[in-house]
């Protein structure tokens, strides 16, 4: 009897979350119902159509007037199972799926039990990214999860690693670039060996990408290393919260000092995670580099920062972090959480006539993350940090008697 109430009460705290995911999908997203449920999830349904041409040996680039595939064959290859399911079927397995992954974020992160419910309840029905995350049907948590699962320190699901640090990171840069920062700020950071199997990982899953969808595979790759990401025009919109974004929303156009300030920023980002790192801030530098990723990317759709919630729980956990670098990144992650810009007017470029006051309430988010690294670099360069470094090294030291 006692197991079977244990089970009992696991199940009702696994779907007080689910419960609240599904209603989130089905009032977040103009075209949603939730009496009778029908969300308007229109990322699922692109991964759909594109599982079905995969199946059918279609052109997975052919979009015939919707919204366009914009992933690697690899990618494709995933979107198979939600192709031959009921649409619902695979809307409710999507909203489970994302949900079990945010759980596993924070279980990672030391919250279990009733309060583990409540928070991924918490997160799905207050943090804007995670909503929209979820109302569209995006793979951006299981990207976050793939990176704190792999190389988060914390409590495990399983007693000991089924694969080697790195795979999962490998094989969500497969799917979408951004997360090899976590495997260049690994690398850096002296774990090669994680970052070396992250990068086997991505060659090896591009590789059956190009087995199994040649044609396509090739093309993708093509188009980007000319700089077409698929969705360019997209650039200036009110919701791409890259640094990139904020460039053309200022000057008018996506050009070179664009670029080169986003390589600049993701410089910054890897560099102050690695300081991090090395002052003894794992959790914190891995949620540095997650930002960097979103920060440095051409395109960051606001719901693509769900980087928000490991970082925010990170900082407020971490104590030791100084409290001028640590309020200042809560108050960061609120404004990301809550994200006003979404209030103001987009499309149809009407970004390039905002007011001043509408860029700074577009681009402050942008620039607080920006000051985030490069605030974290600081502290641990400064008295804060050659403490911590201190720290760090004397615990690392071999107690008397023990051999070096």
């Amino acid at each position: 009897m006692e197991l079977v109430r244990r089970w009992a009460v696991r199940t009702g705290l696994a779907i007080v979350p689910l419960v609240a995911a599904m209603y989130v999908a089905g009032v977040q997203i103009p075209g949603s119902t939730l009496v009778p449920w029908q969300p308007n999830m229109m990322d699922l349904g692109v991964y759909a159509r594109v599982g079905g041409l995969v199946l059918t040996g279609g052109d997975i680039f052919d979009a015939a007037g919707q919204l366009p595939w914009i992933y690697p064959g690899f990618a494709a290859l995933l979107t198979v199972p939600f192709a031959v399911i009921p649409f619902t079927a695979a809307a409710v397995l999507w909203l489970a799926l994302c949900t079990a992954a945010l759980a596993a974020i924070l279980y990672r992160l030391g919250i279990d039990g009733w309060r583990l419910s409540l928070l991924t309840t918490l997160v799905i029905l207050l943090v804007q990214p995670v909503r929209d995350t979820l109302g569209f049907g995006q793979l951006g948590i299981f990207l976050v999860a793939a990176a704190v699962l792999d190389s988060m320190p914390g409590r495990r699901i399983f007693p000991r690693r089924l694969l080697p640090e790195g795979w999962l990171v490998g094989v969500a840069t497969a799917v979408k670039l951004t997360p090899a920062v976590v495997a260049a700020y690994n690398f850096f950071a002296g774990r090669r060996k994680a970052g070396l199997v992250a990068f086997g990982a991505f060659v090896a899953a591009t590789a059956i990408g190009f087995a199994v969808l040649p044609a396509a595979s090739l093309e993708y790759w093509v188009k980007l290393a000319s700089g077409d990401s698929g969705l360019n025009s997209g650039i200036v919109f009110a919701s791409n919260q890259s640094v990139l974004g904020m460039w053309n929303r200022l000057t008018g156009e996506p050009s070179r000092g664009g670029l080169v300030l986003s390589v600049l920023v993701v410089g910054l980002g890897v560099w102050a995670a690695v300081l991090m790192h090395r002052r003894g801030q794992v959790a914190f530098a891995l949620c540095l580099a997650g930002l960097t990723s979103l920060l440095g990317s051409p395109i960051s759709w606001s719901h693509h920062y769900v980087w928000v919630v490991p970082l925010a729980v990170v900082l407020w956990q971490a104590r030791e972090l100084p409290g001028y670098l640590r309020w200042p990144g809560l108050g960061y992650t609120a404004w990301v959480a809550i994200a006003p810009f979404m209030w103001l007017p987009n499309g149809n470029n009407v970004e390039l006539s905002y007011a001043p006051w509408q860029q700074f309430v577009d681009n402050v988010g942008i620039v607080a993350g920006v000051l985030l690294l490069a605030g974290s670099a600081a502290v641990a360069l400064g008295p804060w940090g050659r403490a911590r470094a201190a720290a760090v090294r004397h615990a690392s030291a071999p107690a008397a008697g023990e051999p070096a």
